[in-house]
């Protein structure tokens, strides 16, 4: 997969560096005068504008955990510590009692030894403010990310592109991130970025995109970035749960996640001025995520896992189907959702349904088309564009039959299966008239749209196990 694909977040100006690094003096200043000993400055070094994506997030915070090991295992133990998160990327400080050399010596082997070691600056100042340098203890400057080379040319030449090594960056971050058990903080961090991917994937017929709102005049991508950001600690609680249930049965683990998923909705309510940005993500991006924690909190071998999350997936959402549907149909003056309209004049169980059986939509009509693209190194948005026509001419959506009828859906099924026979790998300007039409029939496939993104996130989750 192109390393882009992973590199996704807010994009940093050069103004915002510049001023990060005036920042960065301030607080080391305010951290020595605090405490007048040896200070540790820990930071990854990541090409390109933007800083914080999950697999640097991770590596970060767990090598910053490493530091702080390391130090206490060589009887150094950090006086303070504190880490200081910016959107250019989080900032670890630690003060040491102890000589900088030696703490230098210590904390060499993490830059020289680990995986992303490369990426790794782990800058010891003195209680003066001076930095310790490498060449005073007699080694040679750090090799190039890209070929190797040590003698400092490559970086003075620009010898190589962005693209070169962020590819390199992000070989090592994965190469790092195998060392670690999948937490929940990952876990919680791929459900944001799977968000992320869904929303930036562009074009998508009448579906909020980077080129309009689709069929959508209370929505636009910043909007869903707001939820996105708001809801990112909620799958981490979600995932959290999983792990902490593992005793239990996964039938049960429902009802210990509901009110995660309560809470959930009312941030994404607060945070888009009541605009229903994510409630089905919650639902079914939760179960996912807590079906992750579940499995990986005893799992052993690491090729069977996926198969396992899905299969606990369909466990936990089971009680959902049975219980929301089991008194239908209901009595006359009770007001029905659109799910259960549906449920009893078609049968659908909508998310329900596809959450109890295993997400078998994604696996059928969406995983094999995106992970065939994206291995063939396909950008992610034209990847997520194909893989979303699949979906269109395969899933009953019920956004899209609430939005006009069952007749004009599958009508709409029936369109796109006739345009992917005929061109399993329809153009943009062929998916952007598609969204036209989308756009002037008020017709917007939501459930579908969820689906890509849960299944950007397997996808990436699969990369990790």
């Amino acid at each position: 997969m192109k390393s882009t694909n992973w590199i996704i977040g807010p994009e940093v100006t050069l103004p915002v560096m510049l001023k990060g690094r005036e920042d960065r003096v301030r607080r080391q200043m305010r951290a020595q005068i605090k405490n007048p000993c040896t200070l540790v400055c820990f930071t990854l070094n990541i090409a390109g504008p933007v800083k914080r994506f999950p697999l640097a997030e991770e590596v970060f915070y767990n090598t910053f955990d490493l530091i702080r090991n390391t130090l206490l295992v060589s009887r150094m133990p950090p006086a303070d510590s504190f880490i200081a998160d910016n959107v250019y990327g989080p900032e670890g400080y630690l003060s040491v009692h102890a000589d900088a050399y030696e703490v230098k010596k210590v904390l060499l082997p993490l830059e020289e030894e680990e995986p992303a070691g490369r990426l790794f600056d782990i800058d010891v100042l003195k209680p003066d403010g001076e930095k310790v340098s490498r060449t005073e203890l007699g080694l040679a400057a750090r090799p190039c990310l890209v070929c190797g080379k040590t003698d400092g040319i490559c970086a003075r030449s620009r010898a190589h592109t962005v693209e070169e090594i962020q590819d390199a960056t992000v070989r090592l971050l994965l190469a790092q991130c195998g060392r670690y058990r999948l937490s929940s903080d990952m876990i919680g961090r791929l459900c944001r970025q799977a968000m992320l991917m869904e929303v930036y994937t562009t074009p998508k017929p009448g579906l909020v995109d980077l080129e309009n709102s689709g069929s959508h005049t209370d929505m636009d991508v910043a909007l869903f970035e707001k939820s996105t950001y708001a809801l990112e600690t909620y799958f981490t609680r979600f995932a959290a749960a999983g792990f902490e249930l593992q005793n239990e049965s996964a039938e049960s683990v429902l009802k210990y996640i509901r009110p995660i998923g309560i809470e959930a909705e009312n941030a994404m309510l607060q945070a888009t001025g009541g605009v229903n940005t994510h409630k089905g993500m919650i639902f079914s991006l939760g179960i996912l995520a807590a079906a992750a924690g579940y499995v990986t909190a005893s799992y052993t071998e690491r090729e069977t896992l996926l198969p396992q999350i899905l299969a606990t997936a369909s466990k936990i959402a089971a009680p959902a189907l049975k219980e929301d549907f089991r008194l239908l149909p209901l009595e006359d003056g009770h007001i029905r959702t659109a799910g259960e309209e549906q449920y009893e004049k078609f049968r659908l169980g909508g998310i329900r349904a596809e959450a109890a059986g295993g997400f078998l939509s994604v696996q059928r009509f969406c995983w094999p088309y995106l992970a065939e693209y994206l291995d063939a190194g396909m950008d992610y948005q034209r990847a997520g564009s194909l893989a979303l026509l699949h979906l269109l001419a395969n899933v009953d959506d019920s956004n899209m039959i609430k939005r006009s009828s069952r007749e004009v859906q599958l009508q709409v099924k029936e369109e796109i299966r006739s345009l992917l026979a005929k061109d399993p790998e329809p153009t943009e300007s062929v998916i952007r008239a598609l969204d036209r039409s989308f756009i002037e029939k008020n017709l917007s496939a939501g459930g579908c749209a969820d689906l890509l993104a849960l299944t950007y996130w397997l996808y990436l989750l699969s990369w990790l196990l």
